[in-house]
């Protein structure tokens, strides 16, 4: 619980005397009377132990109240007796509200300063004013710390409010934002923070962000005392392993290893407070504080414009240098001059890719990510990434683990391989839509045994979802594919050509039989527009063998038979184990080096002849 209020109402030494610690450590702070930084301590309930966090109240130490109320899971909110509402008593009240931690017990320190008499005046003053602050229905205890007793209704009221503390964002593994980091003789590097998330444990896989350093934990302790394991919302003390002092700053996270990451880009829900002085304007530099870190970050409103005083608007928080933080986390916002609160704001996604301002299909991510809806934040996703989502992006967003989200989608998501996730609706639209396509292409072309597959590609489908379409598709036995090409399973372009192009196929099946190794070149055998068509055709059907002449970067088509009786004139004109040269199987064949060449080659492809340097010879038959 944080202890919050204004400067010299009483803060400290209301929590010395719950807990007999004095928090103040420095030695400025004890010379001033004033607090400056955190203080931390705790106090035994007859519910449990409850840690107090002793927030400074001066204006100039916003940032540590920021910091203070990263876990706390509500507020003692301090008010003296004598002074009653204050000006920071707002602000905080402001912030702990804009963080979402409650307040759940007002403690009217000072109270032997007033009149017996006039103190339930007093406490109904009080209790009123804070009630026009939105702090309404809690506990307003009167109290003393310096009159024997004059906290125990305090301690007593402590202890109703600590069971009734709600549970406020927390992200879904060990998170530790760090507010102190110091040096202990023989002992090293040590970082303190209030644990989130998960519980901790010397053998977790640490890491600190940003930087995403590995670290190793040599102890933990909570409370003063070492422990194996921490719980989430207690503070901790963490002894690290191979890390200097210098390399560790107060804003750092200590986190999971695996479920955290850092980023220069977050996408926030903005709201402004009521009276605020101004707008919030599209590409405003502000100061943002959320856990113990503080930044400035220019914030880029998605459809621009303003964001009025009352109002609230979703944004992009863009910063110099990466921050770390988690779905869910609160943040506080505020002018850089004059340095005053503006307003709120809430994580929505720690790890965002930057856009346009104009991008409607984020803003709907957004929207859903601030509706927590898992479902509508599995259909904003996929609709922003061209039909398919990352499970780990749904889970970070929704604030869940991946598991939960891969067992709590209904059915109506398919799972694909690389942890995709795409509505079946969807799926089947894309196969529908490949068939479609295919069956286009082979009506217009029906003398094509293939359709090149570039006429499947679809700017808005992910190629992910393609390639698992068109595998199932294949799997399925719907389509077939060789090499770039692709068709219908049911398609037969054999079966589809007129009597007119019949009459053209046999011309030109004829003409390249005839010209045996010497076959005419193939812009010879064209005379109709079809006729491309019809010896792919030919191709496809494995009567008619093309090959490249690659130093003369030209095309040639051998008819199979030609082929098969020229690869058993070679065996018979040189008999295993014999070789011969390029120069003499043309001698052999009756053909020219434009031929013979590239007839070798393939021949060597084949596997019909093995060929060493210069040399070649029949391949011996297969054992």
């Amino acid at each position: 619980m944080i202890v919050i209020g204004h400067v010299d109402h009483g803060k400290t030494a209301l929590v010395r005397a719950l807990t007999g610690i004095e928090t103040d450590r420095l030695t400025q702070e004890k010379q001033r009377g004033l607090s400056i930084t955190l203080g931390f301590a705790h106090c035994r309930l007859p519910s449990g132990t409850l840690d107090l966090i002793d927030a400074p109240g001066h204006e100039d130490f916003i940032r540590a109240m920021v910091s203070g109320a990263t876990g706390a899971r509500g507020a003692m909110l301090v008010v003296s007796a004598v002074d009653g509402v204050a000006p920071q008593t707002v602000e905080h009240l402001r912030i702990a509200a804009l963080l979402g931690v409650p307040v759940g017990l007002v403690a009217v320190t000072k109270a032997d300063l007033v009149a017996h008499s006039a103190l339930p005046e007093r406490l109904r003053t009080i209790t009123a004013a804070l009630a026009e602050l939105g702090v309404a229905g809690v506990p307003v205890i009167g109290c003393s710390t310096l009159k024997t007793g004059g906290v125990d209704a305090l301690t007593a009221g402590l202890n109703t409010a600590m069971q009734a503390l709600p549970r406020g964002a927390s992200p879904t593994a060990a998170f530790l934002p760090i507010d102190r980091v110091f040096s202990l003789s023989g002992m090293g590097t040590v970082v303190t923070g209030t644990l989130l998330g998960g519980d901790l444990t010397l053998a977790d896989a640490m890491a600190l962000q940003p930087g995403a350093r590995p670290v190793a934990l040599r102890g933990v302790q909570a409370r003063g005392q070492a422990r194996d394991v921490v719980a989430p919302g207690e503070r901790v003390a963490v002894n690290l392993r191979g890390i200097a002092v210098k390399d560790v700053a107060r804003g750092d996270v200590l986190c999971s290893a695996v479920a955290f990451g850092a980023s220069d880009c977050l996408d926030v829900r903005l709201s402004l407070l009521a009276d605020a002085t101004r707008p919030l304007k599209h590409m405003q530099d502000i100061r943002v504080l959320f856990g113990t870190s503080q930044a400035v970050a220019t914030v880029r409103l998605m459809g621009g414009g303003q964001i009025t005083p009352g109002c609230a608007g979703f944004a992009q928080l863009r910063f110099k240098h990466p921050v770390t933080a988690f779905a869910g986390q609160p943040a506080i916002i505020r002018s850089l001059s004059p340095a005053v609160t503006l307003g709120g704001a809430c994580i929505l996604d720690p790890q965002a890719l930057p856009v346009k301002s104009s991008d409607a299909a984020h803003l709907a991510v957004m929207q859903a990510a601030w509706a927590q809806d898992m479902v509508h934040i599995a259909n904003a996703l996929c609709a922003k990434g061209r039909g398919v989502a990352q499970i780990e992006d749904v889970a970070r967003i929704s604030r869940q683990s991946s598991g939960h989200v891969q067992l709590a989608l209904p059915e109506g998501f398919k799972q694909i391989d690389g942890g995709w996730i795409i509505p079946q609706s969807a799926l089947e639209a894309v196969g529908a839509d490949i068939r479609a396509r295919l069956g286009g292409f082979h009506a217009l072309h029906p003398i094509r045994q293939w359709a090149p597959q570039a006429i499947l590609h679809d700017r808005a489908v992910a190629d992910v979802v393609s390639d698992h379409v068109e595998t199932r598709l294949i799997a399925d036995g719907v389509m077939r594919r060789q090499n770039d090409r692709v068709a219908l399973a049911s398609h037969d372009a054999w079966a589809c050509p007129t009597e007119a192009q019949r009459v053209q196929l046999d011309r030109i099946e004829g003409q390249i039989m005839q010209g045996g190794v010497t076959p005419p070149d193939v812009p010879t055998l064209f005379d109709a527009p079809d006729d491309a068509d019809l010896l792919d055709l030919l191709i496809d059907k494995g009567r008619i063998i093309p090959m490249v002449n690659i130093g003369l970067n030209q095309r040639l088509v051998f008819h199979a038979e030609a082929v098969a009786q020229a690869a058993r004139a070679l065996a018979a004109a040189f008999p295993s184990p014999a070789g011969f040269t390029t120069s003499q199987a043309r001698v052999a064949l009756a053909t020219t080096r434009k031929f013979i060449v590239p007839m070798l080659e393939h021949f060597d492809a084949q596997g019909i002849t093995l060929r060493n340097g210069d040399i070649r010879q029949i391949a011996p038959p297969a054992q």
